[in-house]
């Protein structure tokens, strides 16, 4: 029991110097947050941290945090369920649509002098009530964050992948920016920083960072 998974994990990282690939895996959440503190209401959820200790990476790349827990979401996720996982960015896994499971990833980056110090990876999934899934879909979550996370130094190769599972990429969205805002357009890419680039109808492309959204919507065509 935590009162969140990501909280022990970055409280562990700061005061006790935990190394790369700690985890911190709980059955019960007191305080579960997803993106922009919204409550994860999910019961009977698996809620994995996992810690990343990058060498060299700039903290204006710090989004790709995101995608890293997005990939080891989704692939962890298609080992343990059938069907295949496809990201919508920057937060959600979306599976088959007979399934029920609920997924959300979050990255949380601490910066020190001109790099990212640590970064949080998290993964929340649920229902799973039968105790041999939750023991293999931890399992799951545990190698490919550390996986993920091992390799967040090279944002490279995992927006390449990231990218090929986006299915947000190509579709027509309002984006709702914070504190207000909304921008329209094609969601063309992800750029080299993790940032979903957005092209308007006059052709005017836009990055937007995971720190400055409220909510992406897909529009219906």
């Amino acid at each position: 029991m935590a009162l969140s998974v990501e909280a022990l994990l970055q409280q562990w990282a700061r005061q006790s110097a935990a190394p790369a690939g700690a985890a911190v895996v709980a059955d019960t959440e007191i305080a579960a947050r997803g993106r922009g503190g919204v409550e994860w209401r999910t019961s009977n959820a698996v809620a994995v941290s996992v810690l990343a200790r990058p060498g060299d990476l700039d903290p204006g790349a710090a989004d790709v945090s995101w995608a890293a827990a997005s990939l080891a979401a989704a692939q962890a996720l298609e080992n343990c369920r059938d069907g295949r996982r496809f990201c919508l960015w920057p937060d959600l896994i979306e599976g088959e649509p007979s399934d029920d499971l609920e997924a959300a990833v979050g990255a949380a980056c601490t910066l020190g002098p001109g790099t990212v110090e640590f970064a949080v990876l998290t993964v929340r999934a649920g229902p799973v009530t039968v105790p041999e899934e939750r023991s293999r879909m931890t399992d799951a979550l545990l190698m490919h964050l550390r996986s993920l996370a091992a390799g967040i130094d090279d944002p490279a190769s995992i927006l390449d992948e990231y990218r090929r599972r986006c299915a947000t990429l190509g579709q027509a969205v309002e984006v709702a920016l914070l504190p207000h805002g909304t921008m329209r357009g094609l969601a063309e890419d992800i750029d080299d920083a993790g940032r979903l680039v957005l092209e308007s109808p006059t052709g005017l492309r836009e990055q937007v960072a995971v720190g400055a959204l409220n909510k992406v919507t897909l529009l219906q065509e």
